[in-house]
């Protein structure tokens, strides 16, 4: 099957999926943001929020996760002078531009270069949730730390899949499968189950269905593409030299699994266990005086 008949095969599918994502639109409550064009402004746009004043902080959410997601932190920082928190929807999420192209890591992490550079953001610090993570490892593989003050790692290892049992990873091969499948089969009553798994501490039926709402905002093929393309990674080399100031804020089911990790591979990181995945959300406080004193307490 040539290119363009492989392509009109597909259109049936990309449809629903367009369809879909018209379905789960922006919840009327949602802050105003603004736009950054990544390639002119005919290309993509990426959509971020931003709260504060100081040293920025770029945050990047989780696979098909937004800013909205952060919203505990926009709103503890508003005022602050010493934190300017950036937060923005990754290509194909949330608000920003649906592309098929580009549904690698690689790409993301492109795309935070460019966020960057557009904004003309000096001496950042990177945080990463969860395979937000893996855009910002893979940042690093690329662009190194010229312009990077500190790392932040939300609950996330350079490996997810383990090189051996009790290793710091997400998930086996077969949960991985298992995984797989049960997105592609039902998509919503997957997420219905892994977005509660998230946050331990409980959430509403209110903020099951907007967190619901916001992830479906990824076109499934896209979702797709990105799920295989983070569980291939390994970018514990990478993380291994970093060259900057770090810190690995991790659920409490892997601290141990984690700092054994870290230590294996002769990675510094300054370290915090707290909660579940979603530990920012669960326990902003805790989270936010952690972040706040790692970023002051950066050397100039």
């Amino acid at each position: 099957m040539n290119t363009i008949s492989a392509f009109a095969a597909m259109r049936p599918w990309l449809a629903a999926a367009a369809l879909a994502v018209s379905l789960a639109l922006p919840s009327a409550d949602a802050r105003a943001g603004d736009y950054v064009a990544l390639d002119g402004e005919r290309g993509p746009q990426l959509y971020y929020e931003e709260a504060g004043e100081g040293t920025p902080v770029v945050s990047v959410p989780g696979w098909t996760m937004t800013t909205r997601f952060f919203s505990k932190q926009l709103d503890h920082f508003a005022d602050s002078k010493d934190l300017r928190v950036i937060v923005y929807d990754p290509r194909a999420h949330g608000r920003s531009s649906k592309t098929l192209d580009g549904a690698n890591y690689r790409q993301h992490g492109r795309d935070l270069k460019r966020l960057i550079d557009a904004l003309g953001l000096e001496d950042v610090v990177l945080a990463g949730w969860s395979w937000g993570g893996i855009t910002v490892y893979s940042y690093l593989s690329q662009f190194g730390t010229d312009n990077v003050k500190g790392l932040v790692l939300i609950d996330q290892t350079p490996r997810p899949l383990p090189l051996k049992d009790g290793s710091w990873n997400d998930g086996d091969i077969g949960i991985v499968k298992d995984f797989f499948d049960a997105f592609t089969e039902d998509r919503v009553a997957t997420m219905r189950e892994f977005i509660p798994w998230m946050f331990p501490k409980g959430i509403s039926d209110e903020e099951a269905e907007w967190m619901l709402a916001e992830t479906m905002e990824t076109p499934d093929i896209v979702a797709a593409l990105l799920l295989y393309d983070g569980w291939m990674a390994d970018f514990t080399a990478t993380l291994r030299t970093p060259g900057v100031p770090l810190l690995n804020i991790v659920r409490e089911e892997n601290g141990e699994a984690a700092k054994a990790y870290l230590k294996a591979n002769d990675i510094q990181s300054e370290f915090f266990v707290k909660g579940g995945h979603g530990m920012f959300y669960d326990y902003p406080d805790a989270f936010n005086s952690t972040l706040e004193n790692f970023v002051t307490g950066l050397e100039d």
